[in-house]
């Protein structure tokens, strides 16, 4: 048993860090699934904002960069989705550095994260 929780605790160790401990600890699980961290997967982002007016800019600046989105309930933000992407620690700091960019330049803009397919 001990050999075995050391190779668990080593493959951890090969994920480099996004610099952001939810989006590490997220690439750890995805690490040890089926297709890991090279495999296009479902990819999830929750863009909150103010108003309609601000999820319509969120929603064209998503939609420019490749995302399918939703609006959220009453027009305050969007919820963006694309499954051309694999999830890793190169594309993930770029695309939660996209969206809380996205987010800084609407009315109450908050990027609330991601989640991914397993």
């Amino acid at each position: 048993m001990d050999f075995f929780r050391r190779i668990r605790r080593s493959r951890a160790t090969l994920i480099p860090s996004t610099g952001h401990s939810q989006d590490d600890q997220l690439l750890g699980i995805i690490g040890g699934t089926v297709g890991g961290l090279v495999s296009p997967r479902e990819w999830i982002h929750y863009v909150y904002c103010d108003s309609a007016d601000g999820a319509a800019t969120l929603e064209a600046a998503a939609i420019v960069d490749g995302w399918e989105v939703r609006r959220v309930s009453q027009g305050e933000g969007i919820i963006a989705t694309r499954m051309d992407l694999p999830v890793n620690p190169i594309t993930v700091p770029e695309v939660r550095k996209f969206f809380m960019e996205a987010a800084s330049r609407v009315k109450g803009g908050e990027y609330d994260g991601w989640e991914a397919a397993t």
